[in-house]
C-alpha cells in the first residue's frame, strides 16, 4: 500500500465541509436543467469550478443555491458527497448547512429540505456505513436578526439529525460578536457550537470572542492564532481543536511562494502544539477530497505518520458525539489505523 491509499483508507471523521459546496459539476449542470436555472456561460461545466489565480468560491456557492430547490435535490447532493467521503476513509461526517441562503429560491421550506437531507444521510449510512449530522450555519454577511431567526426555526423543528451551530461566509467587515445573541439562544436551545474565525487574515481576536463570547466547542480555520502565544498557550491547555482546510486559498495568495507553506499557518499550529486535523471545505470547487486533505499535510506541510494518527484522534475528540461514542471510535479506528499502517511500502515520504 503507497501513502496515497494509505492516507484514502484510514477512517476518519471530518467535521467541516459545506453542503452547498459540495455538488459536484454533473449534479449542478443536470438539477440546472431540471429547474430551468440559467448558469453562467461555460463551455465544460468544470469551467464553473476554476480556481486558477485562486478565485474566490464564494460566487459559485450562490450558483449552486440556486438548482437545490427540492427535497429530491437535497437528498441527491447529500448521497452523492457522502459517498464520496466513504470512499475517502471518513466514518463520521458534520455538515455545515446556510438554510438562510434558501429564503428567495420559490417555495423554500426548512422542513422540507431537511428531510430531503436525512433522506440522503440514511441512504448513504444505509449503502456506504458513513454517519452523517448536520449544522446549519449563519451567513455572517447577512444581519443579526436574520441569525436569530435561523436558530429560532431550528429549534422549532428539532430533527435528530441536526446537532449544532455554526457560522461562516466571509468573515472580514462581520466579526463573531455580531451573532452574540443568536449563539446564547442556539446554547441555552442545546445545540454545539462552532464558528469560522481567523480564516481571511482577520485577527486572533475573532477566534477569542468565539470562544469567550459565543461559546464555541471547538474553532473552524482559526489561522491567526499563530500570532498570539497567550491564546496559543491557553487552547492548548483547554484541548480546543481546530479543523484546519489544506486547500483553503488565503494564504497562497498571501505569501511568496518560497516561502509556503513552511509559513504557512497549517504548518505552524501543529507544530506548536495546537490541535488539528484536516478538512475538505467545499470538495469539488476546491478540486480536493477528505483523504486528499491527509495526503497535502505530509506532502505540503511536512507532517509524520505519527502526526497522521493523531490527527484522527482530534478528528474524534472534536466531533459532537457522545463520551462512549467516541472511546468506542478511538480504540476501533487506531486499531484499524495500526493494522493498516504495517501494509506501508515505506515511511520515508520526503
Amino acid at each position: 500500500m503507497d501513502l496515497e491509499e494509505f492516507l484514502k483508507a484510514i477512517p476518519k471523521a471530518e467535521l467541516h465541509v459545506h453542503l452547498t459546496g459540495s455538488v459536484f459539476p454533473k449534479t449542478l449542470e443536470e438539477l440546472a436543467q431540471k429547474h430551468h436555472v440559467k448558469l453562467p456561460e461555460y463551455q465544460s461545466i468544470e469551467d464553473l469550478y476554476d480556481r486558477s489565480e485562486f478565485k474566490s468560491i464564494l460566487p459559485m456557492l450562490k450558483v449552486a443555491v440556486s438548482v437545490m430547490q427540492d427535497p429530491s435535490d437535497f437528498s441527491r447532493i447529500v448521497y452523492e458527497t457522502m459517498r464520496e467521503a466513504a470512499q475517502n476513509g471518513v466514518r463520521y461526517r458534520e455538515i455545515f448547512w446556510n438554510p438562510t441562503d434558501h429564503q428567495n429560491v420559490p417555495d423554500f421550506q426548512y422542513r422540507n429540505a431537511m428531510e430531503g437531507i436525512i433522506e440522503g444521510l440514511k441512504n448513504a449510512e444505509n449503502d456506504f456505513g458513513i454517519v452523517g449530522r448536520m449544522i446549519p450555519s449563519i451567513n455572517r454577511e447577512e444581519s443579526a436578526q436574520l441569525a436569530v431567526d435561523l436558530v429560532t426555526l431550528v429549534l422549532e423543528n428539532p430533527f435528530e439529525e441536526v446537532i449544532g451551530l455554526g457560522m461562516d461566509y466571509l468573515e472580514t467587515g462581520h466579526p463573531p460578536e455580531k451573532f452574540w445573541k443568536a449563539y446564547q439562544i442556539a446554547g441555552e436551545g442545546g445545540l454545539h457550537l462552532t464558528a469560522h474565525a481567523g480564516e481571511f487574515g482577520e485577527p486572533w481576536n475573532n477566534v477569542e470572542t468565539s470562544l469567550d463570547l459565543l461559546k464555541c466547542e471547538r474553532i473552524d480555520h482559526g489561522y491567526t492564532i499563530v500570532d498570539n502565544p497567550e491564546l496559543i498557550q491557553r487552547c492548548i491547555d483547554q484541548d480546543v481543536v481546530f479543523t484546519v482546510v489544506p486547500s483553503n486559498s488565503y494564504y497562497s495568495r498571501t505569501l511568496r511562494k518560497e516561502d509556503w507553506p513552511y509559513q504557512h499557518p497549517i504548518y505552524q499550529m501543529g507544530r506548536l502544539g495546537l490541535n488539528i486535523f484536516p478538512n475538505s471545505d467545499d470538495p469539488p470547487l476546491h478540486h480536493t477530497n477528505p483523504g486528499q486533505c491527509y495526503v497535502d499535510m505530509v506532502r505540503k506541510f511536512d507532517y509524520s505518520i505519527d502526526d497522521i494518527r493523531q490527527f484522527i484522534i482530534h478528528s474524534i475528540n472534536a466531533s459532537f458525539v457522545d463520551e462512549p461514542t467516541k472511546k468506542t471510535w478511538r480504540r476501533e479506528w487506531l486499531a484499524e489505523f495500526d493494522e493498516l499502517r504495517k501494509s506501508l511500502k515505506s515511511e520515508q515520504f520526503n
